[in-house]
């Protein structure tokens, strides 16, 4: 949890009109969309592989 308070706090640096509800809003969703991303490029790997 460390690793998002800090990028919720440089978020935050960047960005001082935001509360801190909305950055680490921002975090949790971007972190969730990146996992999102990996899951189907690992699926998308798994598929392509020829069965041996």
């Amino acid at each position: 949890m460390a690793k998002v308070e800090e990028r919720v706090k440089e978020l935050l640096a960047k960005h001082p009109n935001l509360t801190q509800e909305e950055a680490l809003k921002i975090v949790t969703d971007k972190n969730a969309r990146k996992k999102n991303k990996r899951a189907e490029k690992s699926e998308k790997r798994s598929a392509d592989k020829p069965k041996t």
